[in-house]
């Protein structure tokens, strides 16, 4: 739907209402249905509520991750660049490299001359290997080794996505490296509780001028990094993973239970 609005077309209308339809089909059949994001719990939630739908919907954390040490998330100090980290064969994040490109980072550069960025991620669509050169690298592939070399060195990420659904798996990988990350409205979608530290900026200059700061100041740097692991730790940790799922299973444990059978 987020795509159609910027690009609307009759092939992807179609296309959006197969999958609507898909989906109100398995949701009216399910028991418990599992979704990354908080927007999309909610979404199905209220959908349920208007047809009489008996499933219980819950947020499931996207990732579980292994907390990183303090020795290896460096501070501000030494680091420089941005970094975009995603797979560049997708079309929501071959528009945000685009556009990051062409509208944003002139903005940045005018406040920060000679800022570099980096485009990290396998399979780049001809559209992005273009914007390779003039202080922009375009890397392809890299390994999971060479990826946090990268989130160890970068100053600030970035995430400009104009569409797209769900939670971005790219903006929790850069929050638990430590990495502030600047994002849109769409980067944000199911992360409610990471709004306290993190703004979506949807427009250039705003989204400009978040990057300025992080890249400018320490203090503020230093701040975001922290509340982003503590987020991660909070959110997407193994714990908290298994308490989602301990909640869906447990009307199926007490099922099993009643007939003998084992519930796991």
């Amino acid at each position: 739907e987020e795509q159609l609005r910027l690009h609307p077309g009759p092939s992807l209308e179609a296309e959006a209402e197969r999958f609507r339809k898909m989906e109100h089909a398995m949701w009216l059949a399910a028991d418990t249905i599992l979704y990354p994001s908080t927007d999309e719990t909610r979404h199905v939630r209220n959908w349920l509520a208007t047809r009489g739908g008996s499933a219980e919907a819950e947020t499931i954390p996207l990732y579980a991750y292994d907390p990183l040490s303090d020795d290896g998330v460096p501070g501000p100090v030494g680091r420089r660049d941005i970094l975009f980290v995603a797979g560049f064969a997708h079309p929501p994040n071959v528009d945000a490299a685009r556009w990051f490109v062409a509208e944003v980072l002139p903005l940045v550069r005018a406040s920060v001359p000679g800022i570099r960025v980096t485009l990290v991620g396998s399979n780049p669509h001809v559209d992005v290997l273009a914007l390779a050169g003039e202080g922009v690298e375009v890397t392809g592939y890299v390994s999971d080794e060479r990826l946090a070399t990268y989130y160890r060195s970068a100053r600030v990420a970035v995430a400009p996505l104009r569409f797209g659904g769900g939670v971005k798996g790219k903006v929790l990988e850069s929050l638990r490296f430590g990495v502030p990350c600047v994002t849109t409205s769409t980067g944000l979608q199911g992360l409610d509780d990471a709004s306290g530290f993190m703004q979506a900026s949807d427009d250039a200059r705003a989204f400009a001028d978040q990057v300025i700061r992080l890249l400018g100041d320490d203090d503020q740097w230093d701040r975001v990094s922290q509340m982003s692991r503590e987020f991660i730790a909070d959110h997407y940790s193994p714990e908290a993973l298994w308490r989602t799922l301990s909640k869906a299973i447990a009307p199926a444990e007490r099922i099993f239970a009643g007939t003998g059978r084992p519930g796991r």
